[in-house]
């Protein structure tokens, strides 16, 4: 039994620490790509110009990956209204029953 928590606690830990190291590299690398395009963009244009650019850039790639986000969130939430009656949720079957025990306790 603590076989598999230990392997499945070295598996996390091994994830995490490649992910953090390749967040890392990542942000190295748009570092120097930044300071890169702000040299090439000086020298083509205005500094003004390359500002704009680059920020125009991050700020574009910071609303798709925004709306990539909270399009996958919407998907998960699952749709009531496409439940068999048979498969109704607890909350409505919990209803329903309420709904029938108040029509019999009418009728007598």
């Amino acid at each position: 039994m603590f076989d598999l928590i230990e392997k499945k606690a070295k598996a996390a830990a091994l994830s995490i620490v490649l992910s953090s190291v390749g967040g890392l590299s990542l942000a190295a690398g748009m570092a120097f790509l930044t300071v890169a395009a702000w040299i090439f963009l000086t020298a083509v244009a205005t500094p003004l110009t390359a500002a704009l650019v680059i920020g125009g850039f991050y700020t574009g790639l910071g609303l798709i990956m925004m709306g990539l986000s909270s399009a996958r969130s919407t998907k998960s939430v699952p749709d009531v209204r496409t439940h068999a009656p048979s498969e109704a949720p607890p909350l409505m079957q919990a209803f329903l029953h309420g709904v029938q025990a108040g029509a019999n306790a009418q009728r007598r």
